[in-house]
């Protein structure tokens, strides 16, 4: 009988993780999206799906271009991005769950506000060590270097006067920034541009690293930099044997820190320091 009751009971522990898991994603999917908006957590399961996809059109509004006759053009790729841990914990069909959630409300909302898209609406999920949480990023996918060139091309030739050019999304600013290096006692400046939101730069003894950092304690791919859409500096360590430092105290694997005037970064045994231009 006590047997019978053990079995009944580890069944219904196996029934319930599924439900728990869901929870603690979406919970943490939650507070990831109230930060953003200032507002304190709400534990309901619905409410902070709700909240994820109404960031996600807020997102998609804020990057529909208007391309005169050619009508408004969304984002067709949605990414969803999963904190690293997060992903681990969740089993697949509750990722494929929100996979379908986000694509259903991307299709329903592209739709209602009669936008067009340069291909099918798709959902593409990422573990992103960056990410807090779960976020959908709208991007334009295969076409985004495209539609970046041609926006380039447009604010050159209104610099030249040409009138009557549709414009597209407003564009963001790069920040330029110059990377102090300190290997063995010698020095040098290392000039390094970031677009806000844009792509993240690789730090790593390899060649093809943003920051390439010849010396032997550093990683062939050591770290990587991001700055988000608020202008912020990240950094992360991506498996590096001698680890990413802030001022001297190591960052865990797979963390993302905020990187503030005046700090010291290590990768390895050399030492970096950011100033803006």
């Amino acid at each position: 009988m006590a047997d019978e009751d053990k079995s009944k009971q580890a069944k219904k522990r196996e029934e319930a993780l599924p439900e728990r898991l869901l929870r603690r994603v979406l919970e943490g999917m939650g507070a990831a999206v109230d930060r953003k908006l200032g507002r304190e957590t709400i534990s309901s399961t619905g409410l902070t799906t709700t909240k994820l996809v109404d960031r996600m059109k807020h997102s998609i509004d804020e990057r529909v271009r208007d391309e005169g006759a050619k009508g408004r053009i969304a984002p067709h790729l949605m990414k969803l991005k999963v904190e690293w841990g997060t992903h681990s914990e969740a089993p697949p069909e509750l990722i494929k769950e929100l996979e379908h959630e986000v694509l259903a409300s991307a299709i329903d909302h592209i739709n209602d506000q009669r936008y067009r898209t340069l291909a099918p609406v798709r959902v593409e999920t990422e573990v992103d060590i960056f990410t807090t949480g779960v976020s959908v990023l709208p991007t334009f996918g295969e076409f985004e270097d495209e539609l970046r060139e041609q926006d380039e091309a447009r604010r050159r030739a209104e610099k030249l006067g040409t009138p009557n050019i549709p414009k597209g999304a407003p564009p963001v600013p790069d920040v330029h920034m110059t990377a102090r290096v300190i290997i063995q006692d010698q020095t040098r400046e290392v000039p390094m541009t970031f677009k806000p939101g844009g792509r993240r730069m690789s730090v790593g003894r390899g060649t093809d690293n943003d920051l390439c950092l010849r010396d032997n304690s550093v990683s062939k791919i050591h770290a990587a930099l991001l700055m988000n859409r608020e202008g912020t500096l990240l950094v992360a360590d991506t498996g590096s044997t001698n680890g990413t430092f802030i001022n001297g105290r190591r960052i865990a694997y797979g963390e993302a820190r905020q990187v503030d005037d005046g700090d010291v970064l290590g990768f390895g045994d050399v030492e970096v320091r950011f100033h803006r231009v």
